[in-house]
């Protein structure tokens, strides 16, 4: 009988035991201790890369305190809330401290005063509790932030030498742009025609986010290279505002070849972007798209080819003074020339029933991407394969008579080149529209 009671008794504290082990090893501790003790490996191992020229036993932490110091701040988050909680808090307060005295004393000696390691040790231990607290993606990506800002630092400091005061204004533009007024935008469809004042402002964003990518690529590796770089890159995001930099740069008689090829460059990356898109969105019509988008493409990415050719004696790294910042005109000139267009788009929808590859086609006449999820959105039937093919297709030709329009408008005939190069794959498109039509 007692050891019948013996049994029963041990059995709750041995399911007790079981659940503790569980715990310490389940999804709610190991993984957050783990990732604790890999970001204080990595800023530890960043930290003495830089000080590996130090004698033994100068340098204040390295590898090895760095990640203890991310331990310990993992299992501070791991114990928050706990009985354990005050304890681990303390011991975290005595390890900064630590770090503190000890790099007040190493800045006396050296007469090197800077806060950057102290900095980085306070960051571990708070990325490191992040992390067992189970806020896994804001601890990784806190943490490679912060290593990157540290590795990199001969070349920011480089680089802030070489910025101007136009450099800094610039800056400041496109930060006023995205992370001042975008965000006070509303988010939600306003008045009759229900646009939003937050996505449209987006565009705004995109433009002139792409330019300024664009100048500082230019800056670096000379006009070349940074106009085909920008379009490659800025091309994933918006074609459109490519152009409009690449035009921009044209009329201030900055690399005409190079910026004539990131246009063509732009228009095929576009394409198939598209494709891509349809691929994944709707990809019941993906057939008849390719029918229509390939040969074009096809032809896009031949005359960019020869227009990278042509631009390859154009290749001379820029001086900082032959070319400027860019501003925020022809971004905000293009946001309102969409707001027309949309508030166009609006009606049309509100007053043209039936229409809707019309109102499709038109509503992606700025954004082809916009227009493709338009179509994924249509509920089944609602167009035949045939007709959705061609709501898709149309906004690209759209689409690429429109960005010659606007190289046209702004570089004048410098930009020929680079407008044959839209205009005749859209052509192709055209003509092979009106042929599946008939």
């Amino acid at each position: 009988m007692l050891l019948l009671t013996d049994a029963s008794a041990a059995a709750p504290a041995a399911h007790q035991a079981s659940g503790l082990l569980e715990a310490f090893v389940g999804e709610q501790f190991l993984p957050g201790l783990a990732l604790a003790l890999a970001i204080g490996m990595l800023v530890g191992i960043e930290r003495g890369w830089q000080e590996r020229d130090e004698r033994p036993g100068a340098r204040v932490a390295g590898l090895r305190t760095f990640s203890l110091l991310g331990l310990l701040g993992g299992l501070a988050g791991e114990a928050i809330g706990g009985p354990l909680s005050p304890l681990l808090l303390l011991l975290c307060a005595g390890a900064a401290g630590t770090m503190m005295v000890g790099y007040f004393v190493d800045m006396n000696r050296e007469g090197n005063v800077s806060a950057t390691s102290t900095v980085a040790a306070m960051l571990t231990l708070a990325l490191g509790a992040l992390a067992g607290m189970g806020q896994m993606a804001i601890a990784s990506v806190g943490a490679g932030a912060a290593v990157l800002l540290l590795a990199f630092r001969e070349q920011l400091h480089r680089a802030l030498a070489k910025t101007s005061e136009a450099d800094f204004r610039a800056l400041i533009r496109l930060v006023l742009v995205v992370f001042v007024i975008l965000p006070l935008l509303p988010g939600t469809p306003l008045g009759p025609y229900g646009l939003n004042p937050r996505r449209l402002w987006t565009v705004v964003v995109v433009v002139g986010s792409v330019s300024f990518l664009g100048y500082v690529l230019v800056r670096l590796v000379g006009g070349r290279k940074g106009a085909m770089l920008t379009a490659m890159v800025g091309s994933l995001v918006s074609s459109t505002a490519v152009t409009l930099d690449c035009a921009r740069r044209m009329r201030a008689g900055e690399s005409l070849g190079a910026n004539q090829a990131a246009i063509a460059i732009g228009s095929a990356i576009m394409m198939l972007r598209s494709l891509v898109l349809v691929g994944i969105l709707v990809p019941d019509i993906l057939r008849p798209v390719l029918t229509l988008i390939v040969p074009a493409l096809a032809l896009a990415a031949l005359a960019a080819v020869v227009l990278i050719y042509r631009a390859s004696p154009d290749d001379t790294a820029l001086t900082p003074g032959t070319i400027r910042p860019p501003d925020l005109k022809l971004a905000l000139l293009f946001g309102g020339l969409v707001l027309l267009m949309a508030t166009a788009a609006g009606w049309a929808e509100q007053h043209a029933r039936g229409t809707g590859a019309a109102v499709v086609a038109v509503g992606g006449l700025f954004d082809v991407d916009s227009a493709i999820a338009s179509i994924g959105t249509l509920p089944p039937g609602t167009l035949s394969t045939q007709l959705a093919a061609f709501a898709i297709a149309a906004p690209i030709v759209f689409n690429s008579v429109l960005k010659a329009g606007m190289a046209f408008g702004i570089a004048g005939r410098r930009a020929w080149p680079a407008a044959s190069a839209l205009l005749v794959p859209a052509l192709l498109i055209g003509v092979l529209i009106a042929a599946a039509a008939l």
